[in-house]
């Protein structure tokens, strides 16, 4: 190829992959031109395959016979690039520095484990025949090959240094005009559709494209106007009507909507779902036309999964597939050859996720068949059928106790954390006896990729292979907890006998619940859609998100379907219970009622301190979606605030994520989620998170001068005030902490006195608090300044809450007296510091009386005479200690050996002036609650 056509083909393409630059106006939508190529194909070179030290390969790539279109790095690093042909690009250090977060600890200056060197890749995009030959220079020897060569399975080169192999062409059917998401798939006579949700401007649209012979057509906008949308869902019949499916939000409920195009026009929209609150759905279409939506439902305080059938033309009513009295959540739904449906979720009924399936032919549904009854996380359920009519499931597998009690000072945690190891298990229903196929899929996975591969996605060809598509994540320091991170796809296919090597998808990065799409054309090429945030390996920062789709393969017969398999037997693992009495201790917390002056407070629980994906320093946080699971049903949370660092690095997409899936778990007087960031700034001003009732509020960047310490917090109390917002901090004797420079009542009522990810903050040498000479009892660095007394002694009017942060699950517990379930009054209730923190469902009322009137924690009043302090105690153990505190002072002690206390204490030696007062709980097994003050001035 000469070096004209070289760098012709590779500027055109440097504007395809970067983004179509070059696209018309479609009524305000999206439209990339239209770019076919005769032999579209794409090789993934991976270098230091084998690096025991540092490797450097700088190098080029030549094509003969074939065009080389562009050149992407995978796994970059900062130095390493492309320019044209040719790139610069090194083995990554992956080491763990001393005091690192690595698994549950901090690690001490010997205990650091070796330097490793992993590596660092190119993707080539060809126009290319199978005998095209590729020549690669490189810093470490050069080698060619023919494309025919090589396949998914890497080839080794250099002596192994170097691994080969092709992967799925991607794409790229977005531009920047919108943030684009949720992908889906469907095959239709002679071509493939594909849609997806766009955002823009505070609204969200689906739009659809369909790829024919001439390439793809342009996005046609589905859904009438922009609104708060989630997912899209496809399922085309083989006459060609192609139903597309969103839910869309309307007040405090959503809606399943559809539509339908047949014959190259577009029916009305239709409301699919009539009760509850209706989203994560799905779709698909059987071979004599008839379309299934699956969807979850919460209706009365309890998710369900439901199933519609349109046939001959006409919706039939719903069915609901579910049986639990517990929430289930996530359905998948497959049509076989024989119009048969089968259904796939997982539950909660047992207290923990099991996978449930049921198939519905004829207008019934089967008997209820539970895959798994064990212990184990077992979630995310995805279902496929083959030619013979058996239903195949892949699901999530993780480990037991899952989101229950984990935290800094539990040193051997029972429980497993909301998001640290997963790996997919794979079974399908041979008459009335699961199977799994043999060898495991997981036995074809390299070293470094056999903990968390997740989220699967099935497919199962015309000729019987199967295709799993699966996310798997990879830390740019693989050992360290809060390093950097990325979830990318990868394809592994099943020919009966044995699963291929996984080929990575280009261009798939993304947080953790990015899910890829399947369908296979008629023609039987199999294809995906998949999303992007475009994020760098060196920086991990989001960019615009985009669509891509593929052909990644082609099918494969199985003579009848047989399959090397094995019965499937759940393993068993043994749970040891983390609380003997969880479920009765949170019906007991409900039930309490707190009546005083006219008003009945309940006690809403929930956690004002919960990270996910969305921050860059991910600690087995899980996705928004997983700290919702968590809350609805790990922790029976009555609401939660998750509080992501700048919501996103102060991006206008995570942000709107965040708000929109507030909205989206918001079960109407049941549970709250609020609207809620962490404002991450070192010490002395502190981390603090930022908390609203209401919607649309953006994060407010931390300006230079903020972060260096040299100004206070006086710009966010200002942004408070103008939007109803409230600030807390936390963290508070740590290097994120403050030495109370500054507080605003109005804004900042509360602090974060206790957090699972690390200690308690009340006084140096409290229980669950270090001291000067143990400072390696809390995490994070030693700030005394900033214990609570010393906001206190400052004459700051702050409450307590207590809420997890990283990690931790399940010990952390903001509770707030609140009239009713409503945002606002969670809110009412922070300002009034109608709070209280505890690390269990301990039950704590603190009331002072005076002149006729009672008072809650929190409140400030003046009276004439001591008053006397209410305290009313229901522990979920043996109560060991109950203290009464004025002023840094003990000056009230009870060890009364119940599990519950009642009684009241008059101060006789309180002079005048103002004092604060408030309630410690301590339990024999370790378990604690602290009352918020209630401030008291003695004329």
């Amino acid at each position: 190829m000469s070096i004209k056509r070289f760098w012709q083909a590779a500027l055109l393409v440097a504007a395809i992959v970067a983004g179509f630059a070059a696209h018309a106006a479609f009524q305000g939508r999206e439209t990339p031109a239209p770019i076919m190529y005769a032999h579209p194909e794409a090789v993934l070179l991976w270098f230091g395959s084998n690096a025991s030290a540092e490797e450097r390969y700088d190098g080029s790539a030549a094509v003969t016979g074939g065009t080389l279109l562009a050149v992407r790095g995978r796994h970059f690093s900062n130095g390493d690039s492309v320019s044209g042909n040719q790139w610069r690009a090194v083995t990554r250090r992956d080491a763990v520095a001393p005091f690192a977060d690595i698994h549950y600890t901090e690690m001490r200056p010997g205990s650091v484990p070796e330097v490793r060197h992993q590596p660092v890749g190119v993707f080539l995009y060809l126009d290319a025949p199978p005998t095209a030959g590729i020549k690669v220079d490189t810093a470490q020897g050069a080698f060619e090959f023919v494309l025919s060569d090589l396949r998914q399975e890497p080839r080794a080169f250099l002596q192994g240094k170097v691994l080969a192999s092709r992967v799925p062409f991607p794409e790229k059917l977005t531009t920047d005009t919108y943030e684009d998401d949720e992908p889906a798939i469907a095959s239709l006579p002679g071509s493939v559709a594909v849609s997806w949700v766009a955002y823009k401007d505070g609204a969200d649209r689906v739009l659809v494209r369909t790829r024919g012979p001439s390439g793809w057509q342009a996005p046609e906008e589905v859904t009438p106007r922009p609104a708060d949308i989630f997912r899209s869902s496809l399922a085309a019949t083989p006459s060609g009507v192609l139903w597309v499916f969103w839910s869309q939000r309307d007040g405090d409920r959503w809606f399943l909507w559809g539509r339908a195009k047949s014959n190259g026009t577009w029916a009305a929209p239709e409301r699919i779902s009539e009760a509850g609150s209706s989203t994560f759905h799905r779709a698909a279409a059987s071979a004599d036309g008839t379309v299934y939506v699956v969807w979850q439902s919460f209706r009365d305080g309890q998710s369900d999964i439901y199933l519609r059938a349109w046939r001959g033309g006409v919706w039939q009513p719903e069915a609901r597939v579910s049986e639990s009295r517990a929430n289930d959540w996530e359905p998948a739904v497959a049509a076989s050859s024989n119009g048969t449906a089968f259904v796939a979720w997982d539950s909660y009924d047992k207290g923990n996720y099991d996978i449930h399936f049921r198939s519905y032919a004829g207008g019934k549904l089967s008997e209820l068949k539970r895959v798994t009854e064990g212990p184990r996380f077992q979630a995310h359920a995805t279902v496929a059928a083959d030619p013979q009519g058996r239903p195949w499931l892949a699901w999530d597998e993780g480990g037991v106790n899952w989101g229950k009690d984990q935290g800094f000072l539990i040193p051997v945690p029972l429980a497993t954390p909301l998001h640290q190891q997963r790996w997919v298990k794979i079974a399908f229903l041979d008459g009335d006896r699961w199977q799994e196929p043999w060898p495991l899929m997981e036995d074809s996975l390299p070293p470094a990729m056999k903990v968390n591969a997740e989220h699967p996605q099935l497919l199962v060809s015309k000729g019987g292979s199967v295709t799993l598509a699966f996310r798997h994540w990879t830390r740019r320091n693989s050992r360290t907890i809060g390093s950097p991170i990325v979830w990318e796809n990868y394809l592994s296919t099943y020919d009966g006998q044995k699963w291929s090597y996984p080929a990575a998808i280009p261009e798939s990065g993304s947080w953790i619940e990015k899910l890829p799409a399947l369908t296979a054309d008629d023609g039987g090429e199999l294809w995906a859609a998949w999303m992007t945030d475009n994020r760098p390996f060196a920086t991990m920062i989001p960019a615009n998100t985009d669509v891509y789709a593929a052909k990644i393969g082609s099918a494969m017969n199985l003579d009848g379907g047989q399959v090397t398999k094995r019965p499937y037997v759940e393993p068993f693992e043994e749970a040891i219970p983390v609380h003997n009495n969880d479920a009765g201790d949170v019906r007991a917390i409900r039930a309490a009622a707190i009546n005083s002056e006219g008003k009945t407070y309940h006690i809403y629980r929930g956690d004002m301190h919960r990270h996910t994906d969305i921050s860059q320093d991910f600690k087995y946080d899980g996705s928004l979606f997983e700290v919702y699971r968590y809350a609805l049903d790990a922790a029976s949370f009555d609401y939660i605030a998750p509080t992501d660092h700048q919501a996103g690095y102060d991006q206008e997409y995570s942000w709107w994520q965040g708000q929109k899936y507030a909205d989206l778990f918001h079960v109407s007087g049941y549970f709250v989620p609020l609207f809620a960031y962490e404002r991450s700034l070192r010490y002395p001003n502190g981390h603090r998170n930022v908390v609203w009732a209401k919607r649309g509020f953006r994060t407010l960047p931390v300006p230079p001068e903020e972060a260096s310490g040299q100004a206070g917090a006086g710009k966010l109390y200002e942004a408070l005030r103008q939007t109803g917002g409230i600030s807390m901090p936390h963290s508070t004797a740590t290097d994120q902490g403050t030495d109370w420079r500054d507080n605003d009542p109005q804004v900042e009522p509360l602090m974060e006195i206790f957090q699972g990810y690390r200690n308690s903050y009340e006084y140096e040498g409290a229980p669950r608090s270090a001291t000067t000479l143990n400072m390696q009892a809390q995490k994070s660095g030693w700030r005394p300044a900033g214990f609570y007394w010393n906001a206190l002694a400052k004459g700051y009017k702050l409450g307590v809450q207590s809420s997890s942060d990283h990690w931790s699950t399940h010990i952390s517990y903001a509770c707030l007296l609140v009239e009713g379930a409503a945002r606002e009054n969670l809110l009412d209730a922070i300002r009034k510091r109608h709070s209280y923190a505890a690390t269990d469902n301990i039950i704590l009322d603190f009331r002072a009386r005076a002149g006729g009137r009672e008072y809650l924690m929190g409140d400030i009043f003046t009276a004439d005479a001591a008053p006397q302090l209410a305290v009313n105690i229901a522990g979920t153990s043996v109560i060991k200690q109950i203290d009464i505190i004025r002023d840094r002072k003990f000056i009230y002690t009870s060890r009364q050996g119940a599990k519950s206390a009642n009684f009241t204490f008059t101060d006789a030696g309180k002079g005048k002036g103002e004092s604060w007062y408030y309630v410690r709980v301590l339990q024999e097994d370790g378990q604690l609650a602290w009352s918020s003050p209630i401030w008291i001035t003695l004329r």
